[in-house]
């Protein structure tokens, strides 16, 4: 996700994918939401910052 794609629907509405709760990210893919694509780019977005954090802190430590 280059630009920053912003929520249009529900609660949420005119939030930025990035700042929204993992569990309405979660809501939209089990749902089959029509946007439930930007929701998996978000969710393995933040799973590969999670990784790439754990990557930095291992190599640091050694």
């Amino acid at each position: 996700m280059n630009e920053e794609q912003i929520c249009d629907f529900g609660l949420h509405a005119g939030e930025p994918y990035n700042k929204l709760p993992a569990c309405f990210l979660n809501w939209m893919v089990e749902t089959k939401h029509e946007k439930q694509d930007l929701a998996k780019n978000e969710l393995n977005r933040r799973e590969e910052a999670v990784l790439n954090s754990r990557n930095t802190q291992s190599q640091t430590t050694l």
